[in-house]
């Protein structure tokens, strides 16, 4: 499974160069988007100081040409001039771009930007350089680099989260195929039970009286769930009377390990429905802990009686 899970990082990354040691990776792939392609002079200069060697540029100028090459590429970022009598066509391309799908970094320039602007493509996931000079700003490089490390910061965590549901997932299915599996047990004996039952009937003709299951108190069901819950946040610790106590309770009313195992099972079950996709694996192994150590002082309180 671990060796699943890492194969997938390897394919997700092998389309990506990673950013590394905070520096840019080589040979950027950036769509420019402009009214007139700029001398690249400057902006090479920069990224060539933050590690981007060999920049690749492609320079478009209207909104219909950038989404038609997005929609067929990628880019490792998006940069997008405005004049200043054009901000709202640029915030627009911004809000169509995030609408197609694309997730690739982007950088809005304009030499002017108003507050409610900025509230307004801050939710697009959208760098901000507001600077007269545009694509001779010398901090777009420092912008860039921010928001293609945005955008990889973000691309790891939804990996790691599609990661973790996927392993929680696989806990929760583990988790219902021992259940069922200690359920299949407590079945086969109730059925053994059950033909056993058959034959003693035909021999209480003879006078011979049926042995009877003995149900357990109501009262058992809430002390063992609170039980069950403190010895799974807190593990064994100082529980060890209040198991033992449980032990003898279940002894005097006649439970066997059945029953006993029985009631674990329907606490466990309760107990693990309630986790949502929270994780079950430490849930069960601390509950077959305490099945262990109950059936353990169980069969200990039975010997003592017998004993007496």
């Amino acid at each position: 499974m671990l060796k699943d899970e890492l194969s997938s990082f390897a394919e997700a990354d092998a389309t990506d160069e990673p950013v590394v040691n905070g520096q840019l990776p080589t040979r950027l792939r950036l769509l420019c988007i402009g009214p007139r392609e700029p001398s690249w002079v400057g902006l090479t200069l920069q990224l060539d100081a933050e590690g981007g060697i060999e920049p690749q540029f492609r320079w478009v100028s209207s909104a219909t040409e950038a989404l038609t090459l997005l929609r067929d590429d990628s880019f490792d970022a998006v940069l997008i001039a405005a004049q200043s009598d054009a901000f709202a066509d640029a915030a627009s391309l911004v809000k169509a771009i995030r609408a197609s799908g694309c997730e690739d970094p982007l950088v809005l320039l304009a030499p002017r930007i108003s507050d409610a602007d900025w509230l307004d493509l801050s939710r697009e996931e959208c760098e901000l350089l507001q600077s007269a000079r545009l694509w001779d700003s010398p901090a777009l490089a420092s912008v860039l680099k921010r928001a293609i490390f945005r955008s990889e910061r973000t691309r790891q965590s939804r990996r790691l989260e599609i990661a973790q549901s996927k392993r929680m997932a696989r806990e929760r299915v583990e988790a219902e195929h021992l259940l069922n599996q200690q359920r299949r047990i407590i079945d086969d004996l109730d059925a053994t039970e059950a033909t056993n039952v058959t034959r003693q009937a035909m021999l209480d003709c003879f006078g011979r009286a049926t042995p009877s299951r003995t149900a357990l108190p109501p009262e058992i069901n809430g002390y063992y769930q609170e039980l069950l819950r403190t010895y799974v946040i807190m593990g064994s610790g100082n529980l060890g009377g209040e198991i033992v106590k449980l032990a003898d309770l279940l002894a005097v009313a006649g439970c066997g390990p059945r029953e006993a195992l029985s009631l674990h099972l329907e606490r466990v079950e309760s107990l693990v429905g309630g986790l949502g996709n929270r994780s079950t694996r430490h849930i069960l192994a601390r509950a077959d802990l305490l099945a262990l150590e109950l059936m353990i002082h169980l069969s200990e309180s039975y010997r003592r009686r017998t004993l007496l």
